[in-house]
C-alpha cells in the first residue's frame, strides 16, 4: 500500500477544474448526482454510469465532455500548432499543469524507452484508476476517449498505456495508439478490485 503521505493534494485551481468536470459530465451524461462530494462522488457518477451504459455511450460521453470544456482552444491549435515538430511536448507540458485534479501527479518524460523525443508525462498514481478500481472506466472512460479526443480535435495523436499493478499512466504525445484489442497494457476480465466483477458478467461490464 502506499503511504497517505504521498496522496495527491489538490489545490484551489485543482478543486475548481473537478468541479467543472463534474457538473459537464453530469450534464452529458443525464447520470444522478451523488450525495459525495468532491472527486469520490465524481467517480461514484462514473461507476454507476458505466455499469448501466454500454462501452459506446461510455466513450461517447467522455468525449463529449472533454469536447465541451475544451471549448474553442482545440479548433484554434489543431491549424496553427499542430503540425509543429515541438506541439508533443507543448501539450505534455499543459498535460502536467492542468490535468492533476483529475489524474494527480504528473511528471515530464521522454516519449518511451525507445523514443527519447520530449512530449512524455507519466501520471505517477492515477486517482481515477485507484478510487474506481475498474479497468472498464480506466480504458473505456478515460483511455479511448482521450485518444481519440486528441487525434481529432487536436490534430496530435496521443498513446496511453496505464499500468494496472502500480497504478501509473504514460502519455505519449505525437504517437499512435495501440488498437485497445491488440494493446498488453489492457488485461482481460476485471480486476480483482472492480466493483463490476460482483456482478457476474465480467466480459460485459468491463
Amino acid at each position: 500500500p502506499i503511504d497517505d503521505a504521498d496522496a495527491f493534494r489538490p489545490s484551489p485551481l485543482d478543486d475548481a477544474l473537478l468541479a467543472a468536470f463534474r457538473w459537464t459530465l453530469r450534464r452529458q451524461s443525464g447520470v444522478e448526482p451523488s450525495d459525495l462530494p468532491g472527486f469520490d462522488g465524481m467517480v461514484r457518477e462514473l461507476l454507476d454510469y458505466r455499469r448501466t451504459h454500454g462501452v459506446e455511450e461510455q466513450e461517447r460521453v467522455s468525449r463529449m465532455t472533454m469536447v465541451a470544456l475544451g471549448g474553442p482552444v482545440p479548433f484554434v491549435y489543431k491549424p496553427l500548432f499542430s503540425p509543429s515538430e515541438s506541439s508533443p511536448a507543448v501539450l505534455a507540458w499543459f498535460a502536467k499543469h492542468l490535468l492533476p485534479f483529475l489524474v494527480g501527479d504528473m511528471t515530464l518524460t521522454e516519449r518511451s524507452e525507445t523514443d527519447a523525443r520530449s512530449g512524455g508525462v507519466l501520471v505517477d498514481r492515477c486517482r481515477v484508476l485507484e478510487g474506481s478500481g475498474c479497468k472498464g472506466v480506466c480504458a473505456r472512460m478515460c483511455k479511448i476517449p482521450t485518444e481519440t479526443f486528441f487525434k481529432e480535435k487536436w490534430g496530435v495523436p496521443l498513446s496511453m498505456s496505464p499500468n494496472f499493478e502500480t497504478g501509473q499512466c504514460q502519455l505519449a504525445f505525437g504517437v499512435e495508439p495501440t488498437p485497445i484489442e491488440d494493446d498488453p497494457s489492457i488485461p482481460q476480465g476485471c480486476l480483482t478490485r472492480c466493483p463490476a466483477a460482483s456482478f457476474g458478467d465480467e466480459s460485459s461490464a468491463c
